[in-house]
């Protein structure tokens, strides 16, 4: 944010001097469109803040128009920023539209250029005389916002479905816990000095509850082990949906004792709750799990965590191996 900062405020003092001289230090220029993407995007107060070192620049300048352009400047600050932050909330506000687009810019400078009005007349021309001036320099500031917003605007949606993409391509659509796809990327060799385990889970007797109550009942208890393994791992723990009813949990730092506690604590709170949690207190469903160490070669770190959670399943279920 501060790197964003700064380098809104240099571009500002950049366009500063790129100025066409209208009259007798009568300028127009395009640093308030800086200010005025601020204000739409950020709201007043982080729009000032930008416009404050433009404006102290501003004056170093001089000029018959150096008052009236800095009014100028911050009132597109607190113009702009209208309909931004809580006032979005408002029906009228959520959806803009490419009209809203146009138009909120046009208006935004037709307001704010009317300081050209007083500024000839301090310089001694009749203020008739900036009517032209006036119609030109809004439509070219409205032109300038209009693309300036447009190219955010677009930048901003490619963000959002690059955005939507990963997560389609990394996430589980039901449990939203990462899927195998992200399992794989994130399982790889640890640098020097770093501890994970691998838990790998398995619901025991999940298909009776499928057949007993159907498919989505089974779905409901697959998002409320989810929740279980959230609310029972750690923050720094990363959790996957590996299979239907398999998933697996990266434990991540601490010891091998760190990490069977954490397993037994999901393990008790699956056995406990996890029924209650969808509505079926007189069910029972339990998890098996293998626990192992990630050391060396990936394939076998898997299968010594699979041959772990066999053996909890041979050993009984209801426990974890490892």
């Amino acid at each position: 944010m501060a790197l964003r900062y700064v380098l809104l405020v240099a571009l500002g003092l950049y366009l500063t001097p790129q100025s066409l001289f209208v009259f007798d230090g009568i300028r127009f220029d395009f640093r308030a469109v800086v200010v005025a993407l601020v204000a739409r995007r950020h709201g007043v107060f982080p729009a000032l803040l930008v416009a404050l070192p433009i404006s102290l620049y501003r004056m170093t300048l001089g000029g018959n128009g150096m008052w009236w352009g800095i009014l100028q400047m911050f009132l597109i600050a607190t113009l702009g920023a209208l309909g931004t932050g809580w006032a979005r909330l408002h029906p009228t506000f959520q959806e803009e539209t490419l009209r809203r687009r146009c138009l909120t810019p046009l208006v935004l400078y037709a307001v704010a250029n009317l300081t050209y009005f007083p500024a000839y007349v301090q310089a001694g021309r009749p203020w008739m005389d900036a009517l032209p001036v006036y119609v030109a320099t809004a439509l070219l500031g409205a032109l300038g916002l209009f693309v300036a917003h447009e190219v955010m605007h677009g930048r901003l949606q490619t963000l959002s479905r690059t955005s939507q993409l990963h997560q389609l391509a990394s996430v589980d659509s039901l449990t939203g816990c990462f899927n195998r796809r992200q399992f794989d990327a994130d399982f790889q060799p640890l640098r020097p000095g770093e501890t994970a385990f691998l838990l790998w889970l398995d619901l025991d007797h999940f298909k009776r509850i499928n057949d007993t109550y159907g498919h989505a009942m089974g779905d409901q208890v697959l998002v409320a082990l989810a929740d279980t393994l959230r609310e029972t791992t750690r923050a720094t723990d990363c959790l996957y949906r590996v299979g239907g009813e398999e998933f697996a949990v990266l434990l991540n730092g601490g010891s091998m004792e760190d990490a069977r506690r954490v397993s037994e604590r999901v393990r008790e709170a699956v056995e406990t709750t996890l029924m209650s949690r969808v509505q079926l207190p007189d069910e029972q469903v339990t998890l098996s799990g293998g626990l192992v160490a990630v050391q060396g070669e990936r394939h076998r770190v898997l299968q010594v965590a699979d041959t772990h959670l066999y053996a909890a399943k041979e050993a009984g279920r209801n426990r974890i191996h490892g």
